[in-house]
């Protein structure tokens, strides 16, 4: 039954393609995550050569509305920006408008990650020359693909999904003079609102546990990775994927 046995053979092979397809390690994912930090803390392009690839592209509704409605630099004054469209399309692109971006401080909260994707929330405090400026929280999700033979990093960010406090950040430039407050607002209530009553909760990772930082980040000294993530899974998935195969590999015996 030739057919059959080569039917076998086929998705034997499959399977073991799947199975042996990269996945990040905790520390892979958080070398990802501290380049990404390192960009927004102290960018240069030599970083964002060695960090994204060629054909990056950052979405980011926050990063929009800020560039839109209070532009730093002559690349932000020379566009506006649709809000459901990528916000830096090109490598090109992000290195522009970044470059000209004032360096602010950078701390990740948390880190979770699958097999090629990077999550983090992270803070800042320092977005505009004042005394006491509001904090901002923001969500990074960036898509890795494996690095070329002979880069600096073995896994280079590909696609960024990141969103923010864009109304504290907006706040702050405001009461620093950078901008203007929204017609009919004041500097105070432009982007204000009621502080939770409630103490948010460390946020869970893919099985459940909590992940904390273990100490003050900073660009160059991030956190610490403390939790499993999601290794767990795709340590379940290879099982799987070798359970079926060594059936399969079974019947081909049996075939022949």
């Amino acid at each position: 039954m030739p057919s059959i046995r080569n039917t076998v053979v086929a998705t034997v092979a499959a399977l073991g393609a799947t199975a042996n397809a990269f996945c990040l390690t905790d520390a892979e994912a958080q070398q990802v995550a501290t380049n990404w930090g390192n960009l927004i803390a102290t960018y240069s392009d030599s970083l964002a050569d060695a960090a994204l690839e060629k054909n990056f592209t950052d979405y980011s509704e926050s990063v929009s509305s800020l560039i839109n409605g209070c532009p730093q630099g002559s690349a932000a004054e020379a566009i506006t920006l649709p809000l459901l469209e990528p916000t830096f399309s090109t490598l090109a692109a992000f290195k522009m408008g970044q470059g000209q971006q004032a360096p602010i401080n950078f701390e990740q909260l948390q880190i979770w990650h699958g097999c090629t994707s990077v999550n983090i929330r992270w803070k800042t405090t320092n977005t505009a020359p004042i005394p006491n400026p509001k904090p901002v929280v923001g969500l990074i999700a960036m898509e890795v693909n494996e690095a070329p033979s002979g880069s600096q990093y073995p896994y280079l960010i590909n696609t960024i999904y990141s969103e923010f406090d864009a109304a504290a950040w907006l706040q702050n430039l405001v009461e620093a003079g950078i901008c203007k407050a929204p017609t009919g607002l004041t500097a105070t209530a432009a982007c204000s609102s009621g502080a939770p009553s409630a103490t948010p909760v460390p946020y869970p990772t893919g099985n459940g546990t909590a992940v904390a930082p273990s100490s003050t980040a900073s660009p160059s000294s991030p956190p610490a990775y403390t939790g499993p993530a999601y290794t767990g899974a795709a340590s379940s998935l290879t099982s799987s994927f070798a359970a079926i195969s060594a059936v399969l590999l079974g019947a081909l015996v049996l075939l022949q």
